[in-house]
């Protein structure tokens, strides 16, 4: 009997333990840090900006992998098909809520499948131009989309993007027609956005701020509640006299669920320091994407973030009646 209670005792303990313990040994090997999307846009930037830093303070190599394709979901499956374990992570962003109300069927449950570890930061979209389409003003915009239903088109970063959602609701709206031209990703949208081959697009500001500077772009307008401090001169869609648009653009660090709460704590503390350091404070303002606050600091509070931002695009989706494919 003493036997027993013995080892009984032990086990207890070894289970008492065994959370400092995975929180003391992680990371022993390489983490794979995964971008859904394809180099050189704004998700790509963030991530490798943030693994060089976990790098460091992990004390291992945290590799970037691009796997671009389906507006996430070819990346977030793998994520979600992983080892529970912290080794395999993903920097998601709106794509992760949108794609449930978009697509009747897909191989994961996002409530289920796939752990909230910490939100990184949120930045501003706004309604982008090439100067051959010839408007200044989401007026002149409007005008010329009533004259050409149909012939006007938007640069998308995929199907189910937020910048697609923004447009569609941009749309209805508006009550105008501008066609959507979908992209693997930011980057390549608008890449052909800077280059003509589309004409306008609701892009976040951070990366389209050098082509705006340069007069390659025009900003019509902001989709957000205020106007940014960027381009104090130019209006929100409402001041524009477009209202029910705002939107913004969040990213956040993800992790297949199951994965250990101290593991998940861990490499949540880990990235408080990294969105301390000054370097990287820099250059996440300089993109326009504005660290979490410490009301969204934690994994259950990112975790909350995730759910809200669930409901808000099902809401959306339903009042623009979009129909999941």
């Amino acid at each position: 009997m003493t036997f027993h209670r013995r080892n009984l005792l032990a086990l207890m303990s070894g289970l008492v333990a065994l959370p400092q313990t995975w929180a003391q040994e992680y990371a022993q090997k390489t983490v794979r840090l995964i971008s859904p999307y394809p180099p050189g846009g704004g998700n790509d930037t963030v991530c490798r900006l943030i693994a060089d830093k976990l790098s460091t303070l992990l004390g291992q190599k945290v590799i970037v992998d691009n796997k671009p394709g389906g507006n996430t979901i070819l990346a977030n499956d793998i994520v979600a098909k992983s080892a529970a374990d912290g080794y395999t992570l993903i920097l998601n962003s709106n794509g992760f809520v949108i794609n449930p109300n978009f697509y009747k069927k897909l191989p994961f449950d996002v409530s289920k499948d796939i752990a909230p570890v910490s939100l990184i930061g949120l930045t501003n979209l706004g309604i982008v131009a090439h100067p051959s389409l010839g408007v200044n003003s989401i007026q002149e915009l409007l005008t010329l989309a009533k004259a050409k239903p149909g012939q006007l088109n938007f640069g998308t970063s995929g199907h189910g993007g937020v910048d697609h959602l923004a447009g569609v609701v941009f749309n209805q709206q508006a009550g105008i027609n501008i066609a959507f031209i979908p992209y693997k990703g930011t980057a390549l949208a608008q890449a052909d956005l800077v280059g003509g081959q589309v004409q306008l697009m609701f892009s976040p500001l951070g990366t389209a701020q050098p082509f705006i500077a340069s007069g390659r772009l025009r900003l019509l307008a902001v989709a957000s509640a205020n106007r940014v401090s960027q381009f104090p001169d130019v209006p929100t869609l409402a001041e524009a006299g477009v209202t029910g648009c705002e939107t913004f653009l969040w990213y956040g660090l993800m992790a297949a669920a199951g994965t250990p709460e101290p593991i998940v704590r861990r490499l949540n503390d880990e990235m408080g320091k990294v969105l301390q350091m000054k370097d990287v404070l820099d250059k996440l303002l300089s993109m326009d994407i504005h660290p979490r606050g410490a009301n969204l600091a934690t994994p259950e509070r990112f975790a909350s973030f995730i759910k809200s931002e669930l409901t808000r695009t099902s809401n959306i989706v339903q009042t623009a009646g979009i129909k999941a494919e």
